[in-house]
């Protein structure tokens, strides 16, 4: 059997909805405007299969709290689930589609190799053993006969399914400028294609492992199952129709309750009639208090001002009765006793009434005239004060009667009915307790079934290495047959865009890289030829293993398919390019873009005859209407930054709502 990965569904689970890109067996095509998430999408798989980190716009880290991932491996289904925020924390794999999550107790995996081990292990020697794939150590100089060991993991592998925006047509093609980095994927690329001088050993040495699982699991099974039935635990059937039943009666229960509720109400109309008029008088009342406290206020103030003008007027006229009862100075000669001459009298010359009667009867008058005016201010007010105390105790009696009613009315509508939905609210809670508990038995007798898969799981496994073991023992390949196979591929692919001049075309015994009229990859100058000769390099990998059962994952996602292909390009991408030679080869002709699509389809086609299953995720924009017409049923994601024709503006679609 040849491994295979599929992905199913990419799952970002977020605070206002969750955001679901379904995928399927063969070509799976993302394209749409810049900008709009589409690459985000391939970043978060690779992301959930083990990358370090994951690097996201804005709109999607303010969006989305985890990230999930349905896959199949050699056809079992499973469900990796890892935090986005917290890239160190151990990721969950369930043994069982997204939804069926909550039945079902995770495993945890550290990400990576070289960080503390998770609980059940790491997530690289999860996938390779859910793959079948031998799990080996391999040398990091290769040409040093006393050269470290370091694990071959599953992210080195997938190097070689997945070219993301900046691998694409770069002069880093697989770390080729990293000499180091480059070293160690050429033994990865030799333990694909069951190269190695170690392959024959490596392999029969997996077997063991695996026939050494098989026998763990079926032990665990074994004491699993007696223990639970001892102990009479519930037989899975039996709890699955038990939670069926249970949902039925929580549904009933829920609808029973809505229907209460909604009895509350309608029978409620008199009484809410009743709280309307209450709640109108209390109103009025509040009214009127503020209203006879605003008079009171006023009363206070006048009633004050009047004292003062009282007061005033009482000064006023005992002024007037002094200056009456002195009465006038009269004046007299006085002569000087020495000269007999007359002197002038002080007092007549300043008379010791400083006012004369006229003025203060005039001041009298004006004081009594104001006073005047405040009393019947003070009247009025005092009147007014009278007709609103009236009015206050009237609505105030009211009041308390519609209190009285509102009460009666309270217990007579309302209280037979919060009776009966405390019952039905105490019966759900007891129901939905007693389903949790239920969920707990069913998550043991799933890990129990989970247990038994993975014992048969292992031993299809051995089954199948062992055939390869026998393949490999017939007629183990040579690095020379595997890389002229590869260069026949390459070959077929760049015959099919109809590259000019194609000639010398090979697969580099060297560092394994693409040759082109007996050129270097890494000499090449067009970043368009490059594009084309990097997507060449890993689909004529892919092709290879739709043809032969190798140590690869069947599955190729590529970002970014029509860079410097005379499509709109980044800026730090256009330095790597040579825009001259770009011309020069053609290869904005939009029939040779539309010939590697043609050929990716031909290679899934051809894969679906064999009954071989394989996977093909791209991403790409700038894509010609003609081109999307013809295959649209291909499309799994469509995105306009404008909302154009009504499609989603991008990955978190409702961000900008």
């Amino acid at each position: 059997m040849h491994p295979y990965l599929n992905i199913d569904f990419l799952h970002l689970v977020g605070h206002r909805k969750n955001y679901t890109i379904p995928f399927y067996p063969g070509v799976n095509i993302i394209y749409g405007d810049s900008d709009t998430g589409k690459s985000s999408i391939l970043e978060f798989i690779n992301y959930l299969l083990g990358a370090s980190s994951v690097v996201m716009a804005d709109e999607i880290s303010s969006s989305i709290t985890y990230a999930a991932l349905e896959i199949r491996l050699n056809g079992v289904e499973y469900t990796i689930k890892r935090d986005v925020f917290k890239p160190a924390e151990f990721v969950e794999v369930y043994p069982c589609i997204f939804s069926e999550c909550a039945n079902n107790y995770p495993k945890k995996y550290a990400h990576k190799f070289g960080a503390p081990e998770g609980p059940d292990g790491y997530l690289s020697d999860f996938l390779m053993g859910e793959l079948g794939l031998p799990k080996i150590n391999i040398k990091v100089s290769p040409t040093k006969a006393d050269s470290n060991l370091k694990r071959l993991s599953f992210r080195d592998l997938y190097k070689f399914s997945y070219l993301d925006q900046d691998e694409v047509g770069s002069k880093n093609l697989l770390d080729s400028a990293n000499w180091s980095l480059f070293a160690s994927n050429k033994e990865v690329f030799k333990y694909i294609f069951n190269v190695l001088d170690t392959s024959i050993s490596e392999l029969e040495q997996e077997i063991s492992e695996q026939s050494k699982a098989a026998r763990q699991y079926k032990s665990k099974y074994e004491s699993v199952s007696e223990f639970l039935r001892e102990t009479d635990y519930e037989s899975q059937s039996s709890i699955d129709d038990s939670l069926e039943a249970l949902d039925e009666t929580i549904n009933e229960l829920e609808k029973e309750l809505q229907l209460t509720n909604s009895k509350m109400i309608s029978n409620s109309t008199q009484y809410e009639s009743y709280k309307a008029a209450f709640n109108m008088l209390s109103l009025n009342e509040k009214g009127l208090a503020q209203e006879l406290s605003n008079l009171r206020e006023q009363l206070d103030r006048y009633a004050r001002l009047k004292n003062d003008y009282d007061n005033d007027i009482d000064k006023v006229e005992a002024t007037l009765s002094t200056h009456k009862k002195i009465g006038e100075i009269k004046s007299a000669p006085q002569p000087c006793p020495i000269c007999d001459s007359p002197l002038e009298d002080s007092a007549e010359s300043e008379p010791f009434i400083s006012s004369g009667a006229t003025s203060l009867s005039n001041e009298l008058d004006s004081l009594k005239r104001k006073r005047k005016s405040i009393q019947s201010l003070i009247s009025e007010l005092s009147e007014k004060q009278r007709e609103r105390n009236s009015m206050y105790f009237s609505v105030h009696e009211d009041l308390l009667k519609a209190r009285e009613l509102l009460d009666t009315e309270s217990e007579s509508m309302i209280t037979p009915y919060l009776t009966q939905r405390d019952a039905l609210v105490k019966e759900l809670s007891a129901k939905r307790q007693f389903r949790s508990q239920l969920v707990v038995n069913l998550k043991i007798r799933n890990s129990q079934k989970n247990i038994y898969d993975q014992y048969e799981h292992c031993t299809t496994i051995v089954a199948q290495l062992e055939e390869r073991l026998a393949e490999l023992r017939k007629s183990a390949p040579s690095l020379d047959s595997v890389l002229s196979e590869l260069s026949d591929n390459l070959n077929r692919f760049l015959k099919k865009v109809n590259i000019k001049n194609r000639r010398g075309i090979s697969v580099s015994p060297r560092n394994f890289l693409p040759v082109i009229r007996d050129r270097e990859y890494m000499t090449i100058t067009s970043g368009g030829l490059r594009t084309i000769s990097s997507i060449g390099l890993l689909l004529s990998i892919f092709e290879y293993a739709i043809d032969n059962e190798i140590n690869h994952p069947a599955i190729l996602l590529i970002d970014t398919v029509g860079k410097y292909l005379g499509k709109t390009s980044k800026a730090k991408h256009q330095e790597e390019t040579d825009a001259a030679a770009d011309a020069d080869e053609g290869l904005s002709d939009p029939e040779k873009y539309k010939n590697m699509y043609e050929y990716m389809f031909q290679l899934a086609g051809r894969a679906e005859e064999k009954g071989v299953q394989c996977q093909i995720i791209l991403v790409d924009n700038d894509v010609p209407d003609s081109f999307v017409e013809e295959f649209k049923p291909y499309i799994v994601a469509h995105y306009s930054s404008t909302g154009e024709n009504g499609l989603p503006k991008g990955l978190i679609d409702d961000y900008y709502s």
